[in-house]
């Protein structure tokens, strides 16, 4: 018997096929065939580290969703999925025209067949597709679950929620155990445990745990170096829950930090709250920049990224961006906000000597954005 939490779920992946379906039946297309662990799981709840081997979901317009593993992950498959027909390879076996092969039983001799091609997989596969149907034509189908993704589910926000709240606990975590002396490393594994023993899973992209002159790097996590004293130390982590995150990250010093260094901090958090106040539903990413840096202009401040934050959700490693590409808030975005949107908003800038970094997870209600992640904003010094 399904627990009520299995049951909602099994009812959110029902509805995310359909309406699938329902952009197939438009583009005229018999299968779509999916092949990133987010595209995946979001459509069928498989979660698991099994994706480093070749995965492929098809969806026909009738019938059920086919999805192509190795055999040895059917209990994995059977156990967490419903309603899919399960076909498991051997490592000896030619997948692509096992795949091939389905996708004839699945369609017509002259099919449409929409391929998610913004996946490393796709190389794979198209070629065999067409020598088994010769008179295929297939189109892109990458941007076709992703569209379905842009927005949230409630049932998807719970889940972010429950991470953001995890987010919290490794960052005042991070924060209570860091100090002169202590290593980066040892900071990290009280991170670690905090998350697990709050229920968290392992997120798409380690704690970026960085001090000293490491702060510069965007994506590097911990050493065994010391934290020295007078040194910088930035925490940018997430809370993972199904798959869901909710990244933020606090910065500040190792003893007490300098006036210019608290002047960043400042600008830091106006400029952050400005991008919040203006991602409401109805406008641009663009807005957004443009209130972000007309905070920043005035200070003179050097953006170290090339946004104020991108969209999170349902991912797995080695990102939290949801997979292919980057969706942001940068200044020449026409993407249009709506509610329901899930971002990591973050400000990072430099006066050329002094850095200072600080996000949250977001998400937007009907009447504007609203901090998920809630940890103090105030530059620490420990």
């Amino acid at each position: 018997m399904m627990t009520a939490y299995a049951e909602k779920q099994h009812l959110e992946h029902k509805g995310r096929l359909e309406s699938v379906k329902i952009i197939c039946r438009e583009r005229g297309v018999e299968v779509a065939v999916f092949t990133s662990p987010e595209n995946i799981c979001y459509l069928t709840g498989l979660d698991y580290e099994g994706y480093f081997a070749l995965h492929a979901l098809l969806v026909p317009l009738n019938g059920k969703p086919v999805l192509f593993a190795r055999y040895i992950e059917e209990p994995t498959v059977v156990r967490q999925t419903a309603g899919i027909q399960f076909e498991g390879y051997r490592d000896t076996d030619d997948v692509a025209a096992l795949i091939g092969s389905k996708l004839v039983s699945l369609s017509s001799k002259s099919a449409r067949i929409a391929l998610q091609r913004n996946n490393a997989a796709a190389a794979l596969l198209e070629a065999p597709l067409r020598s088994k149907i010769p008179d295929v034509e297939i189109v892109d189908a990458s941007g076709i679950v992703e569209s379905l993704r842009v927005t949230k589910s409630a049932f998807e926000i719970e889940q972010i929620k429950r991470a953001a709240t995890i987010s919290d606990l490794m960052i005042s975590t991070g924060l209570r155990v860091a100090g002169e002396g202590v290593t980066e490393s040892s900071v990290a594994a009280e991170i670690y445990r905090e998350m697990i023993s709050a229920g968290g899973q392992c997120p798409g992209f380690p704690p970026f745990i960085r001090s000293a002159d490491r702060i510069s790097e965007p994506h590097t996590s911990w050493t065994d170096q010391a934290l020295k004293r007078g040194a910088p130390l930035l925490l940018e982590l997430s809370g993972c829950v199904n798959r869901y995150h909710a990244p933020m990250a606090r910065y500040g010093y190792i003893g007490p930090a300098s006036a210019a260094a608290t002047r960043l901090s400042d600008v830091s958090q106006e400029a952050h709250i400005a991008a919040l106040a203006a991602l409401k539903p109805g406008c641009l990413a663009r807005d957004v920049y443009e209130a972000w840096k007309k905070r920043l202009e005035p200070a003179q401040f050097i953006p170290r990224a090339p946004h104020c934050g991108y969209m999170v959700g349902l991912s797995f490693p080695p990102t939290w961006t949801g997979g292919p590409g980057v969706q942001s808030l940068h200044e020449t975005s026409d993407m249009e906000i709506k509610e329901a949107m899930v971002f990591h908003l973050l400000t990072w800038i430099t006066d050329g000597t002094n850095d200072h970094f600080l996000s949250d997870c977001v998400v937007v209600e009907a009447t504007g954005a609203v901090f998920l992640t809630n940890a103090s904003r105030e530059l620490f010094e420990i």
